[in-house]
């Protein structure tokens, strides 16, 4: 039997028999596993604290044939916010259904960590944060290969300009001489302000990801298109956000948006507190 130390958010946390949790934990070397907390539904359980959802903890695990009991922990941050507020809540728990998806059918990845210590760190304190959650797993989708094509034309590889098509089929951007080639089922028009939000989203660092500005109606055009491709590509229905925000329609009419709606405000990055 060996002994881990290691620093793990909890993902997800529920009960098994008698007082006992089960803990889906992410962890920065070893993904996303599975440990049992003993006894800790107990009230006076020294690790109750480190068994609430979505906290961030420095955990002592025994680790014997990949599976793991918690021995001892201490909390780092609770993200007490995210609990409190029901919008918080519910894309807190749509983005760690995501990214455990992806972390539990991959290998263990650092990136993937670092990315939901800034997601699940500026849903606590941002004033849309369903929108953080749905631009959270859309950069995920970055972070394992399968993000959308925004710089040139999906299917020739040449330039691209107004009218900005997106086809889902393709996988991106369509120039003018190809979008006639596709049915418009498959097919949305963006502005400008949402290529230029989707294109930051993709390649900002971590550290500024997060740091833009966007007008309500360039949001609702990439709320739609994430909520579509990250369904597509992870072949699974999110259903964790459809009683705060129903989308009505994936197509999206055109709308003129000024350039200006949309640029990344980079002073400053969101604190670290340990993360």
């Amino acid at each position: 039997m060996g002994t881990i130390e290691t620093k793990a958010f909890v993902m997800n946390s529920f009960p098994w028999k008698d007082r006992h949790r089960l803990l889906h934990l992410l962890t920065p070397e070893l993904g996303l596993i599975t440990a049992l907390a003993p006894a800790s539904e107990s009230l006076r359980s020294r690790l109750r604290g480190v068994t609430q959802l979505f906290s961030l903890s420095d955990f002592t695990l025994s680790s014997q044939q990949s599976r793991y009991t918690v021995k001892d922990g201490s909390v780092i941050e609770s993200f007490v916010a995210v609990s409190q507020d029901l919008d918080r809540l519910a894309a807190a728990s749509h983005a760690a259904e995501v990214f455990s998806d992806v972390a539990r059918n991959d290998e263990p990845q650092r990136r993937i960590y670092d990315l939901w210590a800034y997601t699940i760190h500026e849903i606590s304190v941002a004033d849309d944060p369903v929108f953080i959650a749905r631009m959270g797993t859309m950069r995920l989708m970055e972070e394992i290969g399968v993000a959308p094509c925004l710089e040139v034309c999906v299917c020739c590889r040449g330039a691209i300009d107004e009218p900005w098509r997106f086809n889902f089929r393709e996988g991106g951007l369509v120039c003018r001489m190809e979008m006639s080639r596709y049915e418009k089922e498959a097919s949305i028009t963006l502005s400008r302000g949402a290529v230029d939000l989707l294109r930051h989203i993709m390649k900002a660092s971590l550290p500024k990801l997060y740091r833009f500005q966007a007008a309500s109606e360039i949001r609702a055009e990439v709320s739609c298109l994430a909520d579509r491709w990250i369904e597509d590509k992870m072949e699974k229905r999110y259903n964790r956000l459809s009683l705060l925000d129903q989308c009505p329609d994936f197509l999206i009419p055109k709308r003129h948006v000024s350039e200006q709606q949309t640029l990344p405000d980079e002073q400053g990055s969101p604190g670290e507190n340990g993360l």
